[in-house]
């Protein structure tokens, strides 16, 4: 086996020492008296967030997101409208290409919507 692949060597063993060293346990009886004392506290308090608690934090960006939504069907509407608009006067202010008595009286049509349609085409 060449030294490259070796997977242990010298240095290995010091730095898993000082890895021990940094990690251990703490030796004292304080430390772990006041551990316990804390995790006690915290089991016999009663929680200080509820579900709802989790919510308020959402509120502000869903607020944001509520208006932008709005924002952009509001302007989705208005703009639908404006469309339907221009189609109904471009409808009504265009002139036909068909003969003049094909579309005035087609066969189906009242006679009220004839005299409308020839009095919008006619120039």
């Amino acid at each position: 086996m060449t030294d490259h692949l070796k997977l242990h060597d010298d240095r290995d063993d010091e730095v898993t020492r000082g890895l021990r060293q940094i990690y251990a346990a703490p030796q004292s009886d304080a430390y772990w008296q006041k551990l316990e004392t804390r995790i006690m506290a915290r089991l016999t308090s009663p929680p200080s967030m509820g579900w709802w608690d989790e919510l308020d934090r959402w509120m502000r960006p869903a607020i944001a997101a509520a208006a932008v939504m709005l924002l952009a069907a509001g302007v989705a509407i208005v703009r639908s409208y404006q469309v339907q608009q221009e189609s109904t006067y471009e409808a009504m202010l265009t002139p036909t290409s068909l003969p003049v008595e094909t579309a005035v009286r087609p066969v189906l049509q009242e006679r009220r919507d004839a005299t409308f349609r020839y009095l919008m085409t006619s120039r």
